[in-house]
Order: C-alpha cells, then sequence, then structure tokens
C-alpha cells in the first residue's frame, strides 16, 4: 500500500556533475534526508564482517561499483527504516542511487509500490564530459565530511581548514584522473542504461548541469515547483 505525503527524489548523472550539491541545497530547502548510497553502503561495511559485504570495499577503493544485488539490499532496508518513521522523515533525495540497470528496476518497483509512482521525482543532470574532467582537477573535500566541497583557489588550497567543519581540505581519492576515468565508464556501462530504463517508466527532468551551481539549483527548483502544480 502506498504511504501517503511522502517523496523521494533520485538526482541522476555521471561523476563529478555536481549531484552532492545540488541534493545538499534541495534536500535542506525540503527538509529531506539525504540519502548518500556510498555513505550508507561504508556504514553497512563497518557494521557487518560477513565476506560478501567485506568485498564490497575492495571494489569501492578501486572506483568500481557495489555489487548491485548487494547494493539494491542495503538501500532497501535503509529506504524502509525512512518510509515507516512517520513523524520524522517526510521525504528522501537519492545521492548515488540507482546505478546500474538492475537496481533502477528494483528501487523503481519498490517505490512505487510503497509511496505511489507520483512521489517520485526523477533528475537528470546533463554535463559535458571535458567539462566534469575540469571539475574534478579542481575538486576539494573536507577530510572529516564529504559534503563539504570546495574548488581550489588562492584561498582554498589542500592542507588548510575546512570553513565549514574541523576537518582539512584535501583531494578525494575517487577524483584521481585513473581512477576518475574507471568511474566514467563505469557509469557508461552500468547507468545509463538505468536511466534509459527510468526514462521509459517515468517523467525526467533534465537540467543542464554545465551552469552555475545558483543556476543550476533554480532550474531544478523550477521545474520540481512546476512538476507539483
Amino acid at each position: 500500500m502506498a504511504k501517503d505525503n511522502f517523496e523521494v527524489i533520485f538526482v541522476l548523472g555521471p561523476p563529478g556533475s555536481g549531484k552532492g550539491t545540488q541534493i545538499k541545497l534541495l534536500a535542506e530547502k525540503l527538509g529531506y534526508y539525504h540519502f548518500i548510497s556510498s555513505k550508507i553502503g561504508k556504514n553497512y561495511v563497518n557494521s557487518h564482517n560477513d565476506l560478501e559485504t567485506l568485498r564490497q570495499m575492495d571494489r569501492y577503493k578501486k572506483g568500481l561499483l557495489w555489487d548491485k544485488e548487494w547494493m539494491f539490499k542495503v538501500v532497501k532496508e535503509k529506504t524502509e527504516e525512512f518510509i515507516s518513521d512517520k513523524d520524522e522523515c517526510k521525504g528522501i533525495i537519492y545521492d548515488g542511487s540507482p546505478r546500474t540497470l538492475y537496481e533502477a528496476e528494483k528501487l523503481y518497483e519498490f517505490l512505487k509500490d510503497k509511496i505511489g509512482k507520483e512521489n517520485i521525482k526523477i533528475i537528470e543532470i546533463d554535463v559535458n564530459i571535458e567539462e566534469l574532467l575540469e571539475r574534478i582537477e579542481k575538486r576539494l573535500i573536507c577530510s572529516k565530511s564529504s559534503e563539504h566541497v570546495y574548488i581550489k583557489s588562492e584561498k582554498l588550497l589542500p592542507g588548510i581548514s575546512c570553513p565549514e567543519g574541523d576537518g582539512i581540505l584535501q583531494e578525494r581519492d575517487l577524483d584521481k584522473k585513473e581512477i576518475f576515468k574507471v568511474r566514467i565508464e563505469e557509469y557508461k556501462k552500468e547507468t545509463l542504461p538505468g536511466l534509459d530504463y527510468l526514462k521509459k517508466q517515468h517523467d525526467v527532468i533534465v537540467i543542464n548541469g554545465d551552469q552555475t551551481i545558483e543556476k543550476v539549483h533554480k532550474d531544478i527548483w523550477l521545474a520540481l515547483k512546476q512538476k507539483k502544480k
């Protein structure tokens, strides 16, 4: 049975497209849970010691996606917790899910049954690959919180204190050029088929991600408001 007044939003796009930044802005504005799949997966790995789960961290460090069946199990389990929490959580914005055709099919059908198709919104951030490579070379994150993301400048350099937290700014391991290329190929091979599937099942809002953060956010917000009419 569908749960009323609970909304989920998928924000999809290639690595480096700014999904995390846009999701953070949306989550704060809507009061929704920022569901970071990689973080949920790592927390699961740290709290479970079965061989299948331990194998996932090795894949992650190589820039490979989690095994699709394992990832869906973890995402579904955590999602059910939030849907059952009627008082505290009124919505989820997924950051990193779905990342495979398998997960797209399974997660979409699961959510359609749980909350209703009308309460699912899907956004694609479309960016140029060359633009992505430039972004990655300049990106810095906080050592204590991956949600604090910055662009290198004269004032923002590796090794200085994070302006928003108590960590140190550093380059992310997954942003190293050789690993990033693997991630892009994984996106093309694994995630794009899932996005194509969703486009056949549901209206997808396509946003030009080659714009400024502010303009991308404005376009997303306007599109979501139009969907609610």
